[in-house]
């Protein structure tokens, strides 16, 4: 009986060491993706010409499925959303995105990272600007 439980709990480590094992080499293949998918901006994301640059591209590739200014179309609207980091934009309008029967495409295979950067830099800028503050008099 005493040999029944010791092989049962030695059985038990074993496979719990496996699946640390595959637990730790699932967090590094996380963290490689993570780090690959998200470059560093070329330049000034903040840069009045890059978002103008990025806004002509956006009428070309985007307004489509997102209306003018980000305003919606096909796609829920963009503008004034605070949710989306450089680091998210950069990525979907990079691989694509699935959303129910919604398909955003790949846009790595025909646009170029500096020019995708200036489309992240004018959809960034369209998010919701801060009230203005009430004039005293």
């Amino acid at each position: 009986m005493a040999y029944r439980s010791s092989e049962r709990a030695h059985s038990l480590l074993s496979r719990a060491g496996f699946f640390g094992v595959v637990f730790a080499g699932c967090l590094s293949a996380m963290a490689a993706v993570a780090e690959e998918s998200s470059p560093t901006p070329p330049f000034n994301l903040t840069d009045p010409q890059i978002i103008d640059e990025g806004r002509v591209q956006f009428a070309q590739t985007c307004v489509y499925c997102h209306g003018n200014a980000g305003s919606g179309g096909k796609a829920g609207p963009i503008s004034g959303r605070t949710d989306l980091t450089q680091d998210y934009l950069f990525t979907t309008i990079s691989n694509g995105k699935r959303a129910g029967s919604l398909v955003m495409p790949t846009w790595k295979d025909s646009l170029d990272e500096p020019t995708i950067w200036k489309l992240v830099a004018y959809v960034l800028s369209l998010q919701a600007k801060p009230a203005p503050e009430a004039k005293t008099q």
